[in-house]
């Protein structure tokens, strides 16, 4: 039995990790994980598919970046003036701490501006603040495989095996530095330390076809292993079952049609677009069902309202359980993945959702992209088209529900559902993963 150490920067576990550690628990090797806490406390527990978890507290999460460092070393400059002055002074106690309250808060100030001039982002500040955080807790937990899962845990998951001469594997669930959301100096320092750190790794994964081709030609790397965001379908799911939940809950009628979106509600996925698309779609009888969280949702529904089509064509429901979402899933006649080509990631994406459409037999509309049409249009599981804007999503819109082809493309969804479920990329998983453990492991 090997000793598997995993890292992930995460809060909420995503099933990528949790699938790929129940595939090591299941040939019988140990994973612990060591994962982000909600709140400032570690904690300890084991998951019921048994993995040993420690959520690292917020409190440990410390940024080493010079303008963190500069902020504390004036705190305690400030620090060492109070006791300074409360042991020469004691009768003047009060106003050095008053002194010290608006010295702090001023510090503060200088903080976030530094941080901005920086970083040249409001929202976002130092990318990789987790390195010392995972080295701490890791460092206990000694392993046979160190595996990281995401660039934010690469620097520590390289430190920890190096220290304990172990085999470091990469799991790369996107091209993390190509995020919208960062800045250009952001994307620099994450290009960068992935260039500097990926090396280290003795195997590395990535989602699809061409973000590990991407990956080889930027690091000069052999191309990774392409492992996919693949799923099992649940026990509760019976995939020759007709269901037809989204219209029960909406009250439509068996004459309209489903266009889905299911997922979260967040900027940059098309989805102001989508809404706006449903006032210029000429085909009457297809409603669009909104599915999911978020509190981009709220806008959305705006948009909806001032269209005049919430509750009319356009419906939204909150996100089910994953227990259930094949189900709603196979309850419409198409699911939608808007997706706009911002950066990288989503040009070459393969989100969750097109593999919970696949094994829900759902056929797909997609924006024309590299990945989306590798699966949607060469496997004849939907249609592709681009949607760069609210016109063309609408025009994809008709188009594909003029195809007359969706019985055709649910055939072919049936034909290669089971391929393209974890059970398969759990067995690509296995193997590549043989390579990096122990010999003498079970």
């Amino acid at each position: 039995m090997a000793q598997v150490l995993m890292l992930c920067h995460d809060q909420h576990l995503d099933r990528r990790v949790v699938a790929q550690a129940v595939t090591l628990i299941e040939q019988g090797h140990a994973v612990h994980l060591l994962a982000l806490s909600y709140n400032g406390e570690t904690s300890n527990e084991v998951t019921v598919e048994g993995i040993q978890l420690t959520r690292i507290g917020l409190n440990d999460i410390i940024p080493e970046n010079p303008t963190y460092k500069g902020y504390m070393a004036r705190q305690y400059k400030m620090n060492d003036w109070l006791n300074w002055g409360a042991n020469r002074y004691p009768q003047r106690l009060g106003v050095f701490q008053r002194l010290f309250t608006l010295g702090s808060k001023l510090n503060w100030g200088v903080y976030k501006w530094l941080l901005l001039a920086r970083y040249r982002n409001r929202s976002l500040h130092d990318p990789l603040p987790f390195r010392q955080a995972f080295v701490k807790h890791g460092m206990p937990l000694k392993a046979d495989v160190v595996q990281v899962h995401d660039l934010p845990a690469l620097e520590a998951g390289a430190e920890l095996a190096a220290a304990w001469g172990v085999p470091l594997v990469y799991d790369a669930h996107e091209l993390y530095p190509e995020q919208k959301s960062f800045s250009a100096i952001q994307r620099r320092i994450c290009s960068s330390a992935e260039a500097d750190q990926i090396k280290k790794a003795d195997l590395v994964f990535a989602v699809n076809e061409s973000i590990g081709e991407e990956m080889s030609r930027r690091y000069g790397i052999s191309k990774p292993v392409t492992l996919l965001n693949a799923i099992d379908p649940p026990v509760e799911f019976d995939p020759e079952a007709r269901y037809d939940l989204l219209r029960e809950k909406l009250g439509l009628s068996a004459e309209r049609r489903i266009l889905l979106f299911q997922g979260g509600f967040a900027p940059y996925r098309n989805l102001e677009f989508l809404v706006e698309a449903m006032a210029h779609v000429k085909t009457l009888d297809v409603d669009l069902v909104m599915m999911g969280f978020g509190a981009f949702g709220d806008l959305l529904k705006m948009k909806a309202t001032k269209l005049n089509l919430i509750g009319k064509r356009i419906h939204f429901l909150p996100a089910v359980p994953q227990s259930e979402l094949l189900q709603h899933s196979a309850s419409a006649d198409i699911g939608i993945i808007p997706y706009p080509h911002v950066d990288l990631n989503s040009y070459f994406c393969t989100p969750n959702k097109l593999f919970e459409f696949i094994q829900a037999g759902l056929p797909i509309l997609a924006n024309d992209s590299p990945e989306l049409n590798r699966f949607v249009k060469l496997n004849g599981f939907g249609y592709s088209s681009r949607m760069k804007n609210s016109r063309e999503i609408a025009r994809s819109i008709d188009a594909a529900f003029a195809q007359d082809a969706l019985t055709q493309w649910r055939s072919a969804i049936r034909v290669r559902r089971s391929e393209l479920a974890w059970q398969g990329q759990g067995v690509i998983y296995g193997q590549a993963m043989q390579g990096v453990l122990p010999k003498n492991a079970a």
